[in-house]
């Protein structure tokens, strides 16, 4: 999970949040695929007016969408708010609450706002929405400080007339378009109250704090729809429950469950489906706490240790894609498919490690209980070739302090996303650290060019920056590139169609449901 450049204690609440959503991530994330892959094979006539039940292994933590952080929280937010833009299923911009928009020049920005568009409060959206909206999550309120984080660059907003609106930058900012699909537009008026409203199809009628959420549809809404008339979030943490809710009908869609349940279900109608997560499967290689890893050769025998297809296989139940070579996967700006991958070669670890010295060179990996099994599979590859290596798991906070300050383990075994601003922006962790962070790649090339791509407006200079990146850390083996993970839900025969939009979010108002 990586975040962009501001304050330790922020950055520690953001992560946080980030992490404990990590085993539920965003049923947001992959559901588009149960549209995408089931096809026909939920039999039936579709149904209008659908009660749709989703569940998860966690739900959101707060109803104020600038506060519901996690992908699981924002899969409900989406359903309740509306942005200026957001991303199609394809991952590319398109008209949200703003029917188009101008660049006037480097660092400000002009919207033209969809007329005629109402809150479920009945309220009115225009220019002055949107203002009120960007001033709040600049107040410094620490509930804010993961979306003011992302929206770091946005210096102010102005109201040109009802419909028009200026957002200006302090300094170029080539991915502003990308951060404003985080700013969930609320009525100013509710920003206080309990139920803060929306312009989105649902609005909600009932919240039981980390257990269930209840939405019902806002007929007013500008994309009002006839397929669903509720929806029913659910917390379930346990598979096993899980696995009954799915057989009884009493859930339409899971997510967390283990592969081997899901699969289970195969034989029952259910269907499996799987979609990348938008994140890279990674071990950061620590020299702070182990200087030897500062030896290139070190660093390769590493990756040369790692046999990736068995790791997706048996640490990812087979959902995800194997990569050796790069952070950002195809389908996102600077993906370079010429960069070579590390491959499995234990010969040449063996060989690497004995000519720099380091036989039984001692590698744990810290990471959290969410990457336990993940970690394991990296610590047994490693022992294989000749490094002792063991999972040393910390609780939430501790790892935390481990990943942004300081790590007594030279190993940290963890996931970088990228898929909420889909664009190497979100992978700051690798890039220029602040005094006392904990240093990821000390490399001064890398983090001069993720400097330069950060305010590089000119997109083909700005890809060709991010390539060069990539290439320096391949070169440099600067980190254990494991795979791109997928995430895993598992759908119920009467769901036929559940469109995802390109960050990952679901759309229920779209959804098909069949009898």
């Amino acid at each position: 999970m990586s975040f962009p450049q501001y304050s330790s204690r922020a950055r520690g609440r953001a992560l946080r949040r980030t992490l404990t959503s990590v085993a539920a991530l965003a049923m947001a994330t992959t559901l588009a695929a149960c549209g995408a892959e089931s096809g026909d094979s939920a039999g039936g006539e579709a149904v209008k007016d659908a009660h749709v039940k989703l569940a998860s292994t966690a739900i959101t933590s707060s109803l104020d969408p600038a506060a519901a952080l996690s992908s699981v929280g924002r899969s409900y937010t989406k359903q309740v708010f509306d942005q200026l833009v957001t991303f199609d299923a394809d991952g590319k911009l398109v008209a949200g609450l703003a029917e188009s928009w101008k660049l006037k020049d480097d660092t400000t920005m002009s919207f033209t706002l969809r007329e005629g568009v109402t809150f479920s409060s009945g309220a009115a959206f225009d220019a002055d929405a949107v203002v009120a909206n960007v001033q709040r999550i600049q107040s410094g309120d620490p509930a804010y400080s993961t979306v003011a984080a992302k929206l770091s660059t946005v210096a102010k907003a102005v109201t040109v007339s009802p419909t028009e609106v200026e957002i200006s930058t302090d300094v170029a900012d080539p991915v502003l378009l990308n951060r404003l699909t985080l700013l969930d537009i609320v009525d100013p008026a509710t920003f206080d109250g309990d139920r803060p409203a929306g312009t989105g199809p649902f609005q909600v009628t009932d919240y039981k704090e980390g257990t269930s959420i209840e939405l019902e549809r806002f007929d007013d809404s500008w994309r009002a729809t006839d397929n669903v008339e509720r929806i029913t979030f659910q917390a379930i943490p346990s598979a096993t429950t899980m696995v009954n809710a799915l057989q009884t009908g009493e859930v339409d869609v899971a997510f967390g469950l283990p592969a081997d349940n899901s699969k289970q279900l195969e034989s029952k109608g259910f269907q499996s489906v799987s979609k990348s997560a938008g994140s890279s499967a990674i071990t950061s290689l620590i020299a702070d706490a182990e200087p030897k890893l500062a030896d290139l050769r070190v660093r390769q025998a590493i990756n040369y240790a790692i046999d990736r297809d068995a790791f997706v296989e048996a640490a990812l139940g087979g959902f995800g894609r194997p990569n050796g070579s790069q952070f950002l996967q195809e389908g996102y700006l600077g993906y370079d498919a010429d960069l070579p991958s590390y491959g499995y070669d234990p010969a040449k670890a063996k060989k690497l490690i004995k000519e720099a010295g380091v036989e039984g060179l001692e590698l744990p990996i810290a990471t959290t209980a969410l990457f336990k099994t993940q970690a394991e599979a990296v610590a047994g590859f490693l022992n294989a070739v000749g490094f002792k290596s063991e999972v040393v798991l910390e609780d939430l906070s501790a790892f935390i302090g481990s990943l942004l300050q300081k790590s007594k383990s030279p190993l940290l075994y963890w996931q970088t996303d990228y898929y909420d601003l889909r664009d190497i922006a979100a992978v700051t962790r690798f890039g220029p650290p602040f005094p006392g962070q904990q240093v990821h790649f000390d490399n001064a090339e890398y983090q001069k060019l993720f400097t330069e791509q950060t305010q590089e407006m000119d997109e083909e200079k700005r890809e060709a920056l991010i390539q060069q990146m990539a290439k320096v850390m391949n070169e440099q083996a600067g980190v254990l590139l494991l795979a791109w993970p997928d995430n895993l839900y598992t759908a119920a025969p009467r769901v036929k169609e559940v469109p995802l939009t390109g960050d990952s979010l679901i759309r229920v108002e779209e959804m098909v449901i069949t009898k």
